[in-house]
């Protein structure tokens, strides 16, 4: 490495010609739809010590749902082991979980969880007058940790949006992947079907008296409702996650897993209070919510109403899959999601809001089903229309049973064809999710 002039021995000079320039050529503008900066972030915990506890940068990355602390140093006072002192101070007492130490020299990103920090990557700086390489190793770094946000969308009811859900969480699972579903449909079909909310008890319950009593026990439980209320600052996002039952069906090879951000009859507007912002509050929770590294995909379960629910799921995912019937009244219901989505991809320049696809439900050979099918590819011919579901009696004895479809095939040997319509549907999201992902990043 070169000698470096003197200007590197000021951390103003470093964070205006390296830092900053490094964060926008990987892609985090100061301020935009999807990533913001804040300078001199104070810590609030810490706020009546000396000013010295700001960190540098709090980086709002909103397309990664990830946060991260950036605290500079120059040539003349680079990393030490004070500084990472400082570092894992700023991380404990602000309620991050990521954060990168820079100078000149060296880039050192750091994640502190569980009253532990670790340092996860490092990176050479081999010349200052070339920010490209450092760019990539922030950006490289974030990929590596960022979860998948898909929500499952559509305006008309019944066209087996629930069904969709829990089977392409399964495969993903079943695939190695760590699963978080979320569901923001106050009937909550997928809490059920995923084993949260007391179905085997509804089941055996003797009595409309019973049957409220389970219901009533959903009051003091943490959910979906109360993490949208949460504090943003201070909360553990574990407190409203509960393991799925579907788990049980993997196997000692599986290291996949799902778990359940649950709804119930309590996911209604009306819970919500007067907070503000009400239709951003769950991208704000997944975005405060060190959630990021945890998770590989978060797959969300929308309800087919125009609410301030409804829109927090649209909102939050960077990827929408339309389940449609190829019948009149589902086919126009394709139009409505995608205004939503576009509002987001305005929104977010582009960082969120793509249709994956749309998904024939309870498909048949029928002339109708293939005229819609003709007509819905002619009119959305820049929407990709992926693998169909076949319509089958044993989706539903599948759903009677609380199993995935593939787990139901295995064990009755019935509805095979139908399991594996779920494995290639799942396969192509990953293959479009992995094409787009691409293309943005050349």
């Amino acid at each position: 490495m070169s000698k470096l002039s003197s200007d590197w021995n000021n951390e103003a000079y470093v964070s205006l010609h390296l830092v900053q320039e490094m964060l926008r050529v990987a892609g985090l503008s100061p301020r935009s739809g999807y990533s913001h900066w804040i300078p001199e972030f104070r810590i609030e915990s810490l706020r009546r010590v000396a000013k010295k506890w700001r960190v540098d940068f709090c980086i709002e990355d909103l397309s990664r749902h990830i946060n991260f602390l950036v605290e500079v140093k120059s040539a003349a006072n680079p990393i030490d082991d004070a500084a990472r002192f400082q570092l894992r101070k700023y991380l404990e007492h602000s309620n991050k979980r990521f954060g990168l130490l820079i100078d000149p020299f060296t880039a050192e990103m750091y994640e502190y969880t569980n009253y532990s920090f670790n340092k996860l990557a490092e990176h050479r700086v081999e010349d200052v007058s070339k920010v490209k390489p450092v760019a990539n190793f922030l950006w490289n770094f974030l990929e590596s940790i960022k979860m998948r946000t898909i929500s499952i969308h559509t305006s008309k009811g019944g066209v087996g949006k629930t069904t969709l859900v829990i089977n392409i969480a399964y495969e993903l699972a079943r695939m190695g992947n760590r699963v978080l579903v979320i569901d923001l449909d106050e009937q909550a079909n997928a809490s059920l079907l995923l084993g949260v909310n007391k179905a085997e008890e509804i089941d055996n319950a003797s009595s409309l008296e019973e049957i409220e009593q389970i219901l009533d026990s959903f009051a003091g439980r943490k959910e979906l409702v109360d993490f949208l209320k949460a504090d943003k600052h201070q909360f553990r996002y574990q407190d409203y996650i509960y393991h799925s039952k579907f788990n049980n069906f993997m196997t000692l090879y599986d290291k996949g897993h799902i778990d359940v951000l649950p709804s119930s009859y309590r996911t209604k507007d009306t819970g919500l209070g007067d907070k503000p912002f009400r239709d951003r509050l769950l991208n704000q929770g997944l975005q405060s919510s060190n959630m990021a590294k945890d998770y590989d995909y978060i797959i969300i379960d929308t309800p087919p109403s125009y609410t301030d629910i409804t829109w927090n799921g649209v909102s939050a995912a960077q990827y929408m899959i339309i389940p449609s019937q190829m019948e009149y009244l589902s086919a126009y219901g394709i139009n409505n999601p995608i205004k939503q989505v576009k509002e987001v991809e305005q929104n977010t320049d582009g960082k969120r809001g793509k249709i994956i696809g749309i998904v024939p439900m309870m498909a048949n050979n029928t002339n109708l089903y293939k005229t819609i099918k003709q007509l819905i590819q002619i009119r959305f011919k820049h929407i990709p229309i992926l693998q169909e579901i076949k319509d089958s009696t044993y989706v539903g004895e599948s759903l009677k049973c609380r199993n995935p479809m593939t787990e139901y095939a295995q064990r009755t040997g019935k509805g095979q064809d139908i399991a594996y319509q779920f494995q290639a549907l799942t396969q192509q999201i990953i293959e479009n999710i992995n094409t787009i992902e691409k293309t943005e990043s050349n």
